[in-house]
């Protein structure tokens, strides 16, 4: 314990006077700064007082959530010898392996099926890399909320930061491969940095949800694995509906209807559409995704900042 007492206290310290700064901004001209707390003392989460908007508030401590992007992505590839490019080489092995998979034994009927592979693979591994590792961000900072005052938003929405980093970067190989295999590059790119926020906001409310059950359910980690491994099969990554034809039983016209309703359906095909087909994803299919985008990280942020109180009391 003293010497994970020791490691984090650089850490709080370098955190300290980034959240000073932050918090200073957020307060009235003239009015005190009454949130301090000395280190070792209780952080219980009540960052500021209950009058102003969290919403507001988190957007104030936007720097120190840059600053915990940065340390995320600095400890994740510390001593790496390729360092972020495994950001690049872990999708495109992945992709040989799906790619000869569904390709060669399966025989998918897809021109330059590599393209239509990494262009689903591409968001569900953001999506489901940024829960897992979100998931226990409260649990792993525990430390640092004790001894700094800040939105304990910052640490889940950090992860997602870093890996939206890791995602934006993972397109340079893919636009590399699209030229090898002579894929049309149209005007419908230009979309992605779209497709990007849309899916950020999603995964960013996901994340928030996950963070905080965690600490209290440890057990959420795991139904957490099971539940994406299920889901990435249950959703358009390796095919679309185009691809599944017509059966006449009562379970494909359910599996259809699932996939019809399912978010992921429509947040994949922002990023496919552009990529693999060439065109703008329909207005309907945008304005569906990002309604799903927007509610589920309302829902997410509000019941983690209804909980975030509590969390002292389970760590």
């Amino acid at each position: 314990m003293r010497a994970a007492g020791r490691q984090g206290t650089p850490l709080a310290r370098r955190v300290a006077p980034v959240a000073a700064r932050c918090r200073a901004r957020s307060l009235p001209r003239g009015e005190p700064d009454m949130t301090e707390i000395t280190e070792g003392a209780p952080a219980a989460g009540m960052l500021t007082p209950a009058r102003r908007s969290p919403l507001r508030e988190l957007v104030k401590y936007r720097q120190l959530v840059a600053m915990l992007v940065s340390r995320e992505l600095k400890v994740r590839y510390k001593r790496s010898i390729f360092g972020l490019l495994w950001t690049m080489l872990n999708p495109l092995l992945l992709m040989v392996v799906y790619t000869v998979v569904f390709s060669t034994i399966m025989r998918a009927p897809r021109r330059n099926f590599a393209i239509f592979l990494l262009s689903g693979l591409l968001p569900w591994l953001f999506f489901s890399i940024a829960i897992l590792q979100g998931l226990h961000s409260i649990l792993v900072n525990q430390e640092l909320i004790r001894k700094v005052r800040v939105p304990q938003a910052v640490f889940p929405l950090s992860v997602v930061g870093s890996n939206l980093v890791n995602f934006a970067l993972s397109f340079v190989p893919l636009l590399l491969l699209m030229a090898v295999v002579r894929q049309p590059f149209t005007p419908a790119l230009l979309f992605l940095p779209v497709a990007m926020l849309i899916l950020t906001v999603f995964i960013s409310g996901v994340t928030l949800l996950f963070a905080t059950f965690t600490v209290f359910f440890r057990d959420v980690r795991h139904l957490a694995e099971v539940a994406l491994q299920m889901l990435m099969y249950l959703s358009p990554v390796f095919y679309d509906l185009e691809m599944l034809g017509q059966h006449d039983t009562w379970w494909f016209r359910a599996f259809r209807v699932f996939l019809q309703v399912n978010p992921l359906s429509y947040l994949l095909g922002l990023v496919r559409d552009p990529v693999y087909y060439g065109r703008l994803p329909p207005l309907s299919g945008v304005a569906v995704a990002s309604a799903a985008a927007l509610a589920v990280l309302f829902i997410g942020f509000s019941i983690f900042n209804r909980l975030a109180p509590r969390h002292i009391h389970y760590l």
